[in-house]
């Protein structure tokens, strides 16, 4: 292991450190994506962004269809838990010029990847990239990293608890500002969004209730998916149905399949749940 001192790197240990971390950098890769004649182009920090990027068609296949079958030219799309981005490139690509995608990520190693993936696609007039955490009111709030790691997932905001609903004890905790989509359309920094995607791994119930003005407004999501867990699934079903809002679907993870396939309760498996207002889910039947 090198050892520094007081003095900074220069001349030949300058050169080689320069040397190494480029090096690094080529080794892992320049990936392209592509997505029914569209392609975008990734400069992965971490082997767990590579996975990422490369399992998005297996991963969670329902998510991706929304995407692909829902939004259109136009449309404003919220993406919060976006991760690096790539449902936010996704969307991006069918909202078009006209429309707005908003991606919320709190985690700092993310949200870098994410905004080096609007750089590096061009979509920087289509993406308006947020490093807060959405929830119920705006305040400042302890955010527990579950890991540091680019393309990780599982820190939540408010408390320490994982996708199976255990303590775990963070890395570290930051203070993260926090505050509602309501209260961020009411002061223009955000245009009410069409469709709606939600995957916070345990928050989604204070991000939904974060939104009440919206869902009862005149413009309100004509699509929303969002993550069930089996500790919010009863209130997160009750509250969107007095929202007046009715499920419309169910799409499971690569890991909820194996899982269930595996003998485990579905019930009991976190899953992204699709709701539309319930008026077009009762005129569909």
């Amino acid at each position: 292991m090198a050892e520094l001192g007081h003095a900074k790197l220069k001349g030949a240990r300058q050169r080689a450190a320069k040397l190494r971390f480029s090096l690094a950098r080529r080794l892992m890769g320049r990936y392209r994506l592509h997505d029914e004649g569209h392609t975008y182009r990734f400069d992965p920090a971490s082997f767990r962004e590579l996975w990422r990027i490369s399992s998005i068609y297996l991963k969670e296949t329902g998510t991706v269809e929304l995407i692909r079958s829902e939004l259109r030219e136009g449309d404003v799309f919220c993406d919060i838990g976006a991760n690096i981005g790539l449902y936010s490139l996704m969307a991006a690509a069918r909202t078009g010029t006209s429309g707005q995608v908003y991606a919320f990520e709190p985690l700092a190693a993310n949200f870098a990847s994410l905004v080096e993936n609007i750089r590096l696609n061009g979509y920087c007039d289509r993406i308006t990239p947020f490093s807060l955490a959405l929830t119920d009111g705006p305040g400042v709030f302890p955010f527990h990293y579950l890991s540091t790691e680019p393309g990780s997932s599982g820190s939540q905001l408010h408390e320490a608890i994982d996708v199976d609903e255990a303590r775990y004890l963070p890395l570290v905790t930051e203070m993260k500002y926090g505050t509602s989509l309501d209260q961020l359309i009411r002061s223009g920094s955000t245009r009410a969004p069409t469709v709606i995607k939600i995957d916070v791994d345990g928050n989604e119930a204070r991000i939904l209730r974060g939104m009440q003005s919206l869902l009862a407004g005149s413009h309100r999501p004509r699509v929303i998916s969002v993550e069930v867990n089996a500790r919010e699934k009863a209130a997160l079903f009750g509250f969107m149905e007095s929202q007046g809002y009715a499920f419309s679907g169910r799409n499971d993870t690569m890991g909820g399949l194996r899982r269930i396939r595996a003998g485990a309760d579905p019930e009991m498996i976190a899953y992204n749940a699709v709701f539309k207002p319930a008026e077009i889910v009762a005129a569909a039947c």
